[in-house]
């Protein structure tokens, strides 16, 4: 650290969209990182000054990853610049927040971590007063940001005020490989609404959810982009696929996991009748092993599910398994469960919290929620503590296609509810579905 030997010259951009002041966001590329390498590196200029010195592990984008197994992915949805509980045991409902203590919570993952992920919904909100709330949250953010490479995709709170410019000129370094521009408040900014990138032995690709919303117009391009992606994935290389987006193709916490679910995974309404450009029939066509988004404000792991429909498999599972998990912590705090457990689902907590995902090999991926709650003694007590813990075996990669006669066979809402189970830690209960 104290022979930083090279330097990448920065590109500027000017986000001008508050009232009385412009922020500059500055873009440097280093290139020729060998892979697993630790490097260290700070930012600045000699007449503004520099940053503290940092350090990250340059990640593992073609196969082999080497010595770099298992693969350390730690995701987590809905965190705002107050009330960011899993950031680390430190932050509150204050809005700043320094992690002094290191040692539970997304900060205490950095020393294994190769990349984070946010699944949408970022500060709650970036533009609140004059975009002092975007302000701090990537202050905070940084804590975390700074050493380990943070992924993301936008969601509805990132929309409300300037269709998504802060959003995307944050986060224009994103990888994007569309070169269609997207439009912003801000004028036209790189594709970071969806994109795809590997790392390892995971090909991951970001959807946006929110056109189905907000941009219906834009859904078909985003659609054909998606098949395209997946069509061209090589599952010898990267043989795990997960998509991510902000809202859910399946939960059952409340209304929301209604009409707005049908809307992400059947499709917008056609004027002949019928949906089309849904999320569902790509997701289990090209065999993608995970989607994973936010949006509520809870954890649900589900089993696989295609047509509503499981075999509450977690070992070659014949369908893509769905996750929510967008309990990171922000000012709207909880949401609860208000909806009765379907066959589907294996695990909801009504807590704050983040999930790890964990890939050990070409087989194997073990997926863990930790929670982060801290409002009681007894929650305190809990801080760090994994309350989900499951293996994902899947040792035939590829579309699940192969598999539909039988989904055919299998009547809706098929398994059994005693498989599914509920954390509350509003009511300090633990139940079964089907009490």
């Amino acid at each position: 650290p104290d022979a930083l030997a090279h330097r990448a010259p920065a590109k500027a951009t000017t986000y001008g969209a508050y009232a009385g002041r412009a922020i500059a966001f500055y873009r440097a590329e280093m290139t020729g990182l060998r892979p697993s390498a630790r490097y260290f590196y700070r930012a600045g200029a000699p007449a503004t000054g520099w940053s503290p010195v940092r350090s990250f592990r340059a990640t593992v984008d073609t196969p082999p990853p080497s010595a770099r197994l298992p693969q350390h992915h730690v995701i987590f949805g809905d965190m705002g610049a107050s009330y960011a509980y899993s950031l680390c045991w430190d932050c509150g409902s204050s809005f700043n927040c320094t992690c002094n203590n290191r040692t539970a919570g997304i900060i205490s993952e950095l020393d294994w971590a190769d990349m984070l992920l946010q699944v949408g919904d970022f500060a709650y909100d970036m533009d609140d007063y004059n975009g002092a709330t975007g302000d701090i949250f990537m202050h905070n953010i940084e804590q975390v940001a700074a050493n380990a490479p943070l992924m993301v995709c936008h969601g509805n709170h990132d929309f409300l005020k300037n269709n998504y410019s802060r959003y995307s000129a944050e986060f224009a370094l994103m990888p994007t490989r569309s070169p269609q521009m997207v439009p912003t408040a801000n004028g036209p900014a790189p594709n970071s609404w969806y994109y795809s990138f590997d790392s390892g032995l995971v090909h991951y690709v970001a959807v946006s959810t929110e056109l189905y919303f907000f941009n219906a117009d834009m859904v078909p391009q985003q659609h054909a982009w998606i098949e395209a992606d997946l069509q061209a994935v090589d599952r010898a290389r990267t043989p795990w696929v997960v998509v991510f987006g902000h809202r859910s193709v399946y939960c059952s916490t409340d209304g929301s996991c209604g009409a707005d679910a049908a809307a992400v995974r059947d499709g917008l309404p056609q004027p002949g009748g019928g949906r089309a450009y849904g999320m569902e029939p790509l997701l289990f066509r090209y065999g993608v092993d995970l989607f994973i988004n936010g949006h509520e404000h809870n954890y649900e792991r589900m089993y696989d599910v295609y047509q509503n429909k499981t075999t509450q498999s977690t070992t070659d599972p014949k369908a893509t398994t769905y996750i929510v998990t967008g309990s990171a912590g922000c000012s709207e705090l909880h949401e609860p469960f208000r909806l009765p457990q379907p066959a589907r689902s294996a695990l909801r907590a009504n807590t704050f919290g983040y999930s790890r995902m964990e890939v050990h090999n070409a087989t194997h991926l073990r997926w863990q929620q930790v929670q982060t709650q801290k409002d009681t003694p007894a929650d305190k007590a809990m801080y760090g503590a994994v309350i989900d813990d499951v293996w994902i075996i899947q040792r035939h990669h590829g579309p699940f296609t192969r598999h539909e006669a039988t989904w055919r066979a299998l009547p809706a809402g098929q398994g059994r509810s005693a498989a599914s189970r509920t954390i509350d830690h509003v009511t300090r209960r633990t139940y079964t579905a089907d009490e």
